[in-house]
């Protein structure tokens, strides 16, 4: 890949891409979605920032936000890698809203959580990330990233007379794979092992085991971190798997599996590695300004986030159509850089 680029060819580029994206959704007019991806290409920010850079109306764009909550990005996806076998990864993060009234729960579900990242409570929506890994170009991109709420929770907002279906994070997780199973050619899945139960041992998953976690052995039951390394098979919570355990790069032992028990154990390694790619993704997002996004309506909520994937799934679609090996802020500051030049020469 490239790291010398032309600024303008970039910026030609995300136009293209844009309006390629434009087409493959019914959601929203063409033309406000491209004035929508372009000024959050261009800023990382809220709305407000948003419309005085890109010039278009705040209240109007408000308004897209909610057709934008409708977008599939199943349906997006989908006509990026076709029928390309593909591998789905499974992450979560805290999407960290400051201003929200969330002790216990805003109107568009914030909580207050510790945030790691920020070594601070702070309110939070917490969202489930389900990235699709083309396994013949190697290339990803969101699918899915939805906000789930614990029961307690659920339980409050019943009170002030809000119906929501209550699922738990796994149950959520489920119900995704299943329906990605269905549109796309899956041939395998990955997460952690915060993941890992008797409900998700889903067939082709590659994921990790807790050094306590009970296994069978030869119809004997042993804890994992009593095996020595190699391959193992065993079963787990009555499912047949194939366990590697291996020293890993300097973190210690790690006790990886498949529930696929003819998986070269390369194969496991590479399918864990490329877990990666969801933290990747859900980086971006919040380098494109996933945060700043800060709404009173849920509807408006899931339009930003919504807007921030597709945002990112534009750029993704620059990287690769022009092999460049900058992450998707420095992309984001090539066009903003083209944007002042061109705006200064107009002035003059």
């Amino acid at each position: 890949m490239y790291t010398c680029i032309d600024p303008l060819k970039v910026s030609e580029e995300l136009g293209r891409q844009v309006k390629r994206l434009a087409r493959m959704q019914d959601a929203v007019r063409s033309d406000t979605f491209v004035k929508l991806t372009g000024a959050l290409a261009l800023t990382g920010e809220n709305m407000h920032a948003m419309s005085r850079i890109a010039g278009f109306n705040y209240g109007n764009g408000l308004r897209k936000l909610d057709d934008l909550s409708a977008v599939e990005l199943e349906r997006v996806v989908k006509a990026l890698v076709r029928d390309d076998p593909v591998l789905l990864i499974v992450d979560d993060t805290h999407d960290v809203k400051r201003y929200a009234l969330a002790e216990p729960v805003s109107g568009t579900w914030a909580q207050i959580f510790y945030v790691p990242g920020e070594g601070a409570f702070l309110p939070s929506l917490q969202l489930l990330v389900i990235a699709v890994k083309d396994l013949r170009t190697n290339q990803v991109y969101p699918v899915h990233v939805e906000i789930y709420v614990p029961r307690k929770v659920m339980d409050e907002l019943e009170k002030r007379g809000v119906v929501v279906t209550f699922r738990t994070k796994i149950e959520l997780m489920l119900e995704l794979v299943s329906r990605l199973r269905e549109i796309f050619n899956v041939q395998g899945i990955v997460f952690d092992t915060w993941y890992v139960n008797g409900r998700t041992l889903l067939p082709d998953l590659v994921s990790e085991l807790k050094s306590n976690a009970r296994v069978a052995e030869g119809g004997e039951p042993r804890r994992v971190d009593e095996l020595g390394p190699g391959v193992h098979h065993v079963t787990y919570r009555g499912v047949p798997i194939k366990l590697l355990v291996v020293d890993y790069k300097g973190h210690g032992r790690r006790y990886f599996f498949s529930t696929d028990t003819s998986t070269p154990e390369e194969e496991i390694l590479t399918a864990w590695e490329n877990r990666w790619d969801v933290e990747v993704i859900i980086r971006e997002m919040k380098q494109l300004g996933l945060e700043e996004g800060s709404h009173r309506s849920l509807t408006r909520t899931l339009g930003f986030i919504k807007l921030v994937a597709l945002t990112l799934i534009a750029l993704l679609l620059v990287r690769y159509s022009l092999k460049l090996s900058l992450g998707v802020k420095e992309i984001s500051t090539t066009l903003k850089r083209v944007y002042l030049g061109l705006k200064r020469r107009r002035k003059v």
